[in-house]
């Protein structure tokens, strides 16, 4: 899905985020959750939450959008109530970056017993997945966060051998799971933080 050049690090990460972010159902366990009180679902849809073109920073521009299938879907997902999602895509316009950064939005809507699986699932399968390449240049980071939504997380991947990274922001609100990557800088990261917060106010 991404069109551009990008480092083996950022290639792998891109093809699990594909995956896995926003589906989580990769890890071999769920974590235990208390019950929750069912809340009202959102009264907007997942098309309706993509941020629109005066949402986003001059900088950057929408490269795709389309709706997230159920084929796309892992079992952990479709077993656990995905419902329904969509995702974009936006290019940072920058002629001096070799590789282009990219943030990406993934939206699904869950069932609302589950909606608070997701992000502890989500956050398992990136720390599980730099433990297993067993690569010291690897690193995996969880951040700070200002609270996004009901709840969120943050954490930074590093690459070392070429100095890339990889920045995720996930949240919930309602029965909605959003999160944003971008393969820049702490500068892209608080973009994405700043547009997760922009998303998430969307959600009525």
């Amino acid at each position: 899905m991404k069109k551009q050049s990008l480092s083996p690090m950022i290639i792998l990460m891109t093809f699990i985020v594909i995956l896995c972010a926003g589906i989580a159902g990769c890890s071999s366990q769920s974590p235990s959750a208390s019950p929750v009180p069912v809340k009202n679902p959102s009264a907007i849809e997942p098309p309706q939450m993509i941020l629109q073109p005066s949402e986003i920073p001059a900088n950057f521009t929408l490269l795709e959008k389309a709706e997230r299938n159920v084929s796309e879907m892992r079992s952990w997902a479709l077993d656990h109530g995905w419902k329904k999602g969509y995702y974009a895509v936006y290019l940072k316009n920058d002629p001096a970056s070799r590789q282009g950064t990219i943030i990406e939005q993934m939206i699904s809507v869950y069932t609302a017993e589950n909606i608070t699986l997701v992000i502890p699932d989500t956050t398992n399968i990136y720390k599980n997945w730099t433990i297993k390449q067993n690569d010291a240049n690897l690193t995996y980071e969880e951040l700070s966060l200002p609270v996004i939504g009901d709840s969120s997380s943050a954490l930074k991947i590093s690459d070392k051998s070429d100095n890339t990274q990889m920045y995720l922001i996930s949240f919930v609100k309602k029965d909605v799971y959003q999160d944003f990557w971008t393969n820049g800088t702490s500068a892209d990261y608080d973009t994405a933080r700043q547009l997760a917060g922009i998303a998430a106010a969307k959600i009525m």
